[in-house]
């Protein structure tokens, strides 16, 4: 593959994980969390794909009533089929190194 394919490609989406050119993250959220599952806390800085984020901007213009028409929704029918993913892995991943840590050539 030649090099340029990835080159600039130092971002990602932390929603669908597209990697993304500096120039191409459209939101970026700092700040800290909590998790409670794994019942932790610390800082976090997240980048989003143009994509991601008109839907979650379309999520945080609803009111708290469409964010309880959506439960039961999904409580009546169910989750419904997966969606499939826009950018799926391939089988072999060429530009993954073979450790798996990071991007190869």
């Amino acid at each position: 593959m030649p090099p340029t394919l990835t080159k600039g490609l130092d971002q990602k989406c932390y929603d669908c994980g597209i990697a993304l050119k500096k120039t191409e993250v459209a939101y970026e959220i700092q700040g800290n969390f909590i998790d409670y599952v794994e019942h932790d806390t610390g800082e976090i800085s997240i980048t989003l794909c143009s994509g991601c984020r008109e839907r979650i901007l379309e999520y945080l213009r609803k009111d708290q009533g469409d964010a309880i028409l959506k439960r039961k929704e999904i409580e009546r029918e169910g989750p419904g089929p997966k969606k499939p993913l826009v950018f799926p892995e391939p089988e072999i991943d060429e530009f993954r190194t073979p450790d798996g840590a990071g991007v190869g050539m």
